[in-house]
């Protein structure tokens, strides 16, 4: 969440920041605590008297102790007794005025960074670069869809008979090419000075709801029956969350590369790209996550970014960097920086990662801190940047490296950890 300060100081410029976000329904909630905030420290102040007031009592129970006039002791005594229960029911007050303010600023998005283009949709997304040829091949494409149906890798039939619509059986070359992927991009990262790291698949619900707007992200994940418990959707949230109320070293970014499982719902998005293994219900992710502190924040924006299009020159694939504009990220997040790749079929990019900072917006809501100038405890940042969501990079290898006969090349920096093997092929 956001630093109350800003309401307290600067209203319009929230205002202005939410409806930036086109989410002009939300401008009301910044008056909303403000009036709150106001009567929180009215309590706060009248609490601060009291203690005062408690410890001048205690001081002139002890004069007159002194003096040994008992009279004026006990009627100093009979304040002093009456103090602490008046201090109790301020607290009482106050602590559920504090429940009220953390529950309405959670629904106010993070200040979006000053480069974020403006606009409703994805039609204000600033292309920033592009790299890669486009490959031209001498026959018409295939789908990544047909691409594994005919080389019989992927088995979307009985994955849906014994789980459901977008559940999958991978097989074979496939199957290789998985950890192929995983592998790579962990070996590339941990040289760059990434902590591996392997997160529960599982969150509790105050974990998820300090790393996304829970409200909005809870029609994605899946929930375990009769448990306080989670599935991921990203490893991002597990990262986030893993310093929660702790104080952190970060004289020097400390960087992780998380490898997982991650499981989406998808809802929403019945119809679209259910064909294959590029929308669906659970895929393997390489994930960045740094905690900075805020001056070192571009630098690691950049670097995580950086690493990411490493890893696709790396694997031949033409991209693109899309800066989204502010509509187009999740509340939590400052800003956002798509890598989308090419896919011949379509003719069209398609998002594989997504490089975002959260300022120091997760961090609050954590309670995840650092020691800053004069020992005084500041909110890290946090940034996540995808460096390999495997499925689509699948996807994507097929349809860019398929050959006429229908059999697949193997990207050179992969083939070392496909036993050499240099092409997939239709099994004999």
């Amino acid at each position: 969440m956001i630093d109350i300060k800003i309401i307290r100081e600067n209203p319009d410029l929230v205002k202005k920041n939410i409806k930036k976000k086109f989410q002009g329904e939300k401008v009301v909630l910044v008056d909303k605590v403000r009036k709150l905030d106001e009567d929180w420290r009215k309590f706060k102040y009248k609490e601060d008297k009291l203690r005062s007031d408690r410890n001048r009592v205690s001081e002139n129970i002890n004069q007159a102790m002194k003096a040994k006039n008992t009279k004026v002791a006990k009627e100093y005594i009979a304040e002093a007794k009456a103090i602490p229960g008046k201090i109790e029911k301020l607290q009482i007050k106050r602590k559920k005025l504090e429940v009220e303010i953390r529950k309405i600023m959670y629904q106010i998005p993070n200040m979006i960074h000053k480069s974020v283009p403006v606009g409703k949709d994805e039609a204000k997304n600033k292309t920033l670069r592009k790299w890669g040829k486009i490959p031209k091949f001498s026959f018409k494409p295939k789908s990544h869809a047909d691409i594994v149906e005919n080389l019989g890798l992927v088995d979307t039939e009985r994955g849906a008979k014994v789980a459901g619509s977008r559940f999958y059986y991978l097989k074979d070359d496939i199957v290789l090419l998985n950890y192929a992927l995983q592998k790579f991009t962990l070996d590339f990262l941990v040289k760059k000075g990434y902590a591996p790291i392997q997160p529960p698949y599982m969150l509790n619900k105050e974990s998820i709801s300090g790393a996304v707007s829970f409200e909005y992200f809870e029609e994605a994940i899946y929930k375990i029956d009769k448990e306080n418990l989670y599935l991921i959707g990203t490893s991002e949230h597990a990262l986030a969350a893993m310093y929660k109320d702790e104080v952190l070293d970060v004289e020097k970014p400390l960087k992780y590369a998380a490898v997982s499982s991650c499981f989406r719902k998808e809802a929403g998005s019945h119809g679209k790209d259910t064909k294959g293994i590029y929308r669906i219900h659970r895929f393997e992710k390489v994930e960045q996550f740094v905690f900075c502190k805020p001056e070192d924040e571009d630098k690691m924006f950049e670097e995580i970014i950086k690493n990411q299009e490493e890893i696709f020159k790396l694997l031949g694939i033409p991209y693109r960097i899309q800066a989204l504009c502010s509509t187009e990220f999740g509340g939590s997040m400052s800003r956002t920086y798509d890598l989308e790749a090419w896919f011949p079929s379509q003719k069209k990019y398609g998002e594989l990662g997504s490089t975002s900072s959260a300022s120091d917006y997760q961090a609050r809501k954590l309670n995840t801190k650092y020691l800053g100038d004069k020992n005084k405890r500041d909110y890290v940042y946090t940034l996540n940047g995808t460096a390999m969501t495997v499925q689509r990079t699948i996807c994507c290898i097929l349809e860019n490296n398929q050959l006429k006969d229908g059999s697949i090349k193997i990207p050179k920096v992969l083939q070392k950890y496909m036993n050499g093997k240099k092409k997939i092929e239709l099994k004999k």
